[in-house]
């Protein structure tokens, strides 16, 4: 305690010292004669204009040797645009800040305080006023004209050979829609929009039919493309850095813009020495706690791998609207024969032993399989897997469509009513795109359900997820119908 003390004092005396020291230099510099106060003048003028240059000077160096790092390289015609219009406005400002800041620095040493010079009282110059609103009006006004000459050229009506792709951004992905052969994307209505048609497409207009929704953008080099822009919940922003376009997303208000690709993916690899390099659409504002989620990858390819990879996409409709469609036309003939004749129904009807009713089950389904074998005498089979079949999830997305809940539910519900039973859930894709990216996807959607199945009540420890990507294909990927049906979600019986 009484060291404490000590060094407390210690620091007390040493500060007082340290005021008192102050002092005397105070009064030692009082007492100097002029002629010492007005060198001593002189030379902080000079250091601190050295400073000031040294600066500036270091300012340069920095930025060139840095310029590389600031943007990457313009990947569009109208990127290059913005890169010159960047590059003008850089080189007009920084000539007129460093001309000023060097003036600056001058004068302040040129200026310095001498006893022997007064001040010139100069409250006005007219010409000189003039001059310096007149130069700078006319050089903002040349730089603004510039600025909106671009503007109007990317806001302007596309080429009409521009292709046409529609981008629609929600928390916390981008859809984006395609038109087919037709090049004539189908007509949108809020009023349509529904759990299963978030879009709200117009199935009942023709257009539509052809249109397909993309896992990812896929674009032709050195072409026109045109992209309609929209979101379906709060403000998002169509970005894609390399191509130097952005423009906000917002819900009722559709926007657009178009711009031509110079770049392909694979040649932008090669000038960035990057084998990994992607293009990717983000979204530029704060749209909610899964903001760092809203990403697309961005694929530029050559016009013939484009039309090709075109020729491979499935219609929407006919994969996935028009069967629902169907399935619902057949559900009241389905039902009126099974009331005359007690069989032969397209449903499959089963009251557990816990007292759920399955609904919408089918007959030959995964609801009816999976409980056909949990009541057999067949052994667990590590090759015996049954597929989903009402199971859908968001284009290149782990995130459930509303409609697959009622089959998770029968699942969970067949799971409960047999509480020894345990499974595996296993994730396929096709084999299109980039085959680590299909094998993450493919393990997200299996974990997704999983997930859903512990929501409604299955003890977690009963269950397994994994990804299996492109691999165990059940048809052939050269065609579209084998792609769909290649990507799905299987589960296995593990345990009885």
């Amino acid at each position: 305690m009484s060291s404490l003390i000590l060094g407390i004092l210690s620091l007390v005396l040493l500060f007082v010292v340290v005021l008192q020291i102050s002092k005397v230099s105070d009064l030692i510099k009082a007492l100097k004669n002029d002629k010492e106060e007005v060198k001593n003048h002189s030379k902080s003028a000079l250091y601190l204009a050295i400073v000031g240059l040294v600066m500036l000077i270091y300012a340069v160096i920095s930025t060139v040797t840095s310029a590389h790092k600031f943007l990457p390289t313009p990947a569009t015609e109208q990127g290059m645009w913005v890169n010159n219009l960047m590059n003008t406005t850089i080189v007009i400002t920084g000539i007129m800040f460093f001309v000023t800041q060097i003036l600056l620095f001058y004068f302040v040493y040129k200026y310095h305080y001498r006893k022997d010079r007064k001040a010139l009282y100069y409250p006005d110059n007219h010409k000189l006023e003039l001059a310096w609103t007149v130069v700078p009006a006319i050089v903002l006004t040349a730089l603004i004209g510039l600025g909106i000459s671009k503007w109007l050229k990317v806001f302007s009506d596309a080429p009409t050979e521009a292709v046409v792709i529609e981008v629609t951004g929600k928390q916390f992905s981008w859809i984006a829609r395609y038109p087919g052969q037709d090049r004539k994307l189908g007509m949108r209505d809020f009023t349509l929009v529904t759990l299963d048609n978030e879009l709200g497409v117009n199935w009942s207009d023709k257009d539509s039919h052809d249109d397909f929704i993309a896992d990812e953008i896929v674009l032709p080099v050195n072409k026109p493309v045109l992209v309609n822009i929209g979101a379906l919940d709060v403000i998002h922003s169509f970005y894609i850095p390399e191509f130097r376009m952005m423009l906000d997303a917002v819900p009722g208000i559709p926007t657009k813009l178009w711009f031509t690709p110079t770049i392909t993916t694979e040649e932008m690899r090669k000038e960035t020495n990057n084998p990994e390099f992607d293009y990717w659409v983000a979204c530029n504002q704060l749209c909610g706690s899964g903001h760092y989620n809203m990403k697309k990858k961005v694929v530029v390819v050559s016009e013939e791998e484009y039309k090709k990879w075109v020729s491979e996409q499935a219609s929407y409709y006919e994969t996935v609207v028009k069967p629902a469609l169907d399935a619902k036309a057949a559900e009241a003939p389905a039902t009126q024969e099974v009331a005359a004749t007690d069989n032969h129904a397209s449903t499959y009807d089963l009251t557990l032993e816990n007292g759920f009713g399955l609904k919408g089950a089918l007959n030959g389904g995964v609801e009816q399989k999976l409980v056909e074998f949990i009541k057999s005498d067949k052994p667990v089979s590590k090759d015996l897997w049954f597929s989903f079949d009402r199971l859908l999830f968001e284009s290149g997305s782990d995130k459930l469509v509303p409609s697959s809940q009622e089959q998770l539910k029968n699942i969970a519900e067949i799971l409960n009513a047999y509480p020894n039973v345990e499974i595996k859930i296993g994730g396929y894709t096709d084999n299109t795109g980039d085959a680590k990216e299909n094998l993450n996807l493919s393990s997200d959607r299996a974990k997704s359900v999983m997930a859903e199945l512990v929501k409604l009540g299955v003890d977690k420890k009963r269950l397994k997820a994994e990804g299996y990507g492109e691999e165990h294909p059940v048809a052939s990927n050269d065609t579209a119908e084998g792609r769909q049906q290649n990507r799905r979600i299987d589960i296995r019986v593990t345990k009885k």
